[in-house]
């Protein structure tokens, strides 16, 4: 049933006034740039933490913004959209306040949190959004704003990378503006409450269906569309990577949700040989992410491939068309998010603090930074799925959810078995790239250092950097150990669409 309701302007006002006047508000409070940003995406996140009563009863929040144009700005918050929303912000939330401390001595911190606040507004009015063109709109500053985070050391290396983010970015918002038109002219509607969008048997649906996987995957990261990754994450601030990889690429995956089970209806998409192909890419990204981690040497394009093999989990939960699956991928959506922030919080604070980057160069730095380390090690097993953590939750619904899939016809059974085997080897080769770094790190310790560190003090960074990362390491245990919460919400979800 649908209500009419404020808060999914009230979420996005606050970061859009926030990045108007944050330029003022440095001026007149002299270096209190991230803090402001800080308090302003708690109050973004208080507003969506406002809807889940509403959403919880039921109920699905409607609101349209009129624009002048033909079309307005439509907001639709559904159980879907309020889950990954939510996430979102709360993990935007705990980046900003360790940005606090991470970014006190950077070049233009008031750029910065600038556009980190305009590209929360993206990433929320992706999810908010109730049409495909208004989801477009956001999704586009989602893209253009995020450039500017990743380009914002402004070295060769940093500007590459960037650039090649963007054009990639540019690339498949085309793609993708050129799928919706194609759906609006054949189904006459872009609304995301017409599940189908009337487009079984048109001869443009593999197009179609192409165009959104192009253009949503290249904001997910799945390969083949995942060198951004690698180029952009290694010079942008660690901070904008911890959103990048923990909540912005989860854009891309709320597409193709969106797609796969709105757009196209997961009706139409069993038996298809499109979603055998997207399944098969995603099994693809799981082997080739952890595959290229293992052979990297520095800690944030180790992190950055991760990231490849981890949203491959999330899309091989939606292409599985299976209940269980799609729990599976909505949960790892979740898990991920806190997992992928925690850790590349703890390299930030690994780098910031001892200006080391590569991974031989973390030997011992347990013994320097015990905190950090030991925040960085839950989240590490959390990734590499062992009980009792977060990570393993995830894939045993995958797990599960492939089996079901064979149950319930969806795949053959080699299909359900080939996928469960590459869960279970990815998990070992996790294990093979985050093993030695957790091992070296707490076991081993330089030749240079030796004796030496006992009395050196710790070098753990101040409160406003470590509370961040404890709440998110503690969290990979916590969900863990207690996963009610986004299981019954994910599966809540999984139920509406099948």
């Amino acid at each position: 049933m649908n209500q009419q309701s404020i808060l999914p302007i009230f979420a996005i006002a606050f970061p859009l006034i926030g990045a108007v006047s944050i330029r003022w508000i440095d001026k007149t409070f002299v270096g209190q740039a991230s803090r402001f940003t800080a308090f302003i995406t708690l109050a973004s996140a208080i507003s969506v933490a406002a809807m889940y009563p509403h959403i919880n009863a039921g109920k699905i929040l409607v609101y349209t913004l009129s624009t002048g144009l033909p079309l307005g700005i439509f907001f639709r918050v559904d159980t879907l959209g309020f889950f990954v929303g939510i996430i979102s912000i709360c993990i935007w939330m705990l980046v900003s306040f360790y940005s606090v401390g991470f970014m006190k001595d950077a070049n233009s911190p008031v750029r910065y949190n600038a556009f980190s606040l305009l590209t929360l507004v993206g990433m929320l009015g992706v999810v908010f959004s109730g049409d495909l063109f208004s989801l477009y709109i956001f999704f586009e500053l989602l893209s253009v704003a995020s450039f500017m985070l990743m380009a914002h050391k402004q070295t060769r290396v940093a500007l590459k990378g960037a650039i090649i983010y963007i054009f990639m970015g540019i690339s498949g918002g085309l793609i993708l503006l050129f799928s919706i038109i194609l759906t609006y002219s054949m189904a006459g509607t872009i609304n995301f409450s017409i599940i189908g969008f009337g487009l079984k048997g048109s001869p443009f649906l593999p197009i179609i269906f192409t165009g959104y996987i192009i253009g949503f995957g290249v904001k997910a990261g799945i390969f083949p569309l995942h060198f951004w990754m690698p180029s952009a994450y290694p010079e942008a601030p660690t901070c904008a990577v911890a959103l990048s990889s923990g909540v912005m690429i989860k854009a891309g995956a709320y597409g193709i949700i969106r797609t796969v089970y709105g757009i196209m209806g997961s009706g139409l998409m069993k038996g298809s040989l499109l979603t055998t192909a997207l399944l098969f890419i995603a099994l693809i990204s799981i082997f080739v992410g952890s595959a290229a981690a293992i052979n990297q040497t520095e800690i944030k394009r180790l992190l950055g491939y991760s990231s490849v093999s981890q949203i491959g989990y999330i899309i091989l939960g939606v292409t599985l068309l299976s209940p269980t699956g799609l729990q599976g991928g909505l949960v790892h959506i979740f898990n991920h998010a806190i997992i992928k922030a925690a850790l590349f919080m703890c390299a930030g604070a690994m780098i910031q603090q001892t200006g080391r980057r590569y991974l031989k160069e973390f030997k011992g730095i347990g013994h320097k930074m015990p905190v950090v380390t030991f925040c960085f090690t839950f989240a590490a097993l959390s990734m590499i799925g062992l009980p009792p953590f977060n990570g393993f939750i995830s894939k045993w619904f995958l797990a599960i959810g492939a089996l079901e899939a064979v149950k319930i016809g969806s795949y053959s059974q080699w299909i359900g078995i080939l996928a469960v085997g590459i869960l279970i080897l990815s998990s070992f080769m996790n294990l093979v790239y985050y093993g030695p770094v957790v091992y070296g790190a707490w076991f081993e310790r330089e030749k240079a250092d030796s004796g030496s560190s006992e009395t050196q003090g710790s070098l753990d960074p101040g409160t406003d950097m470590l509370i961040p990362i404890l709440i998110l390491a503690m969290a990979t245990l916590a969900f863990g150990l207690m996963p009610g919460w986004p299981l019954n919400i994910a599966r809540k979800i999984s139920e509406a669409m099948f």
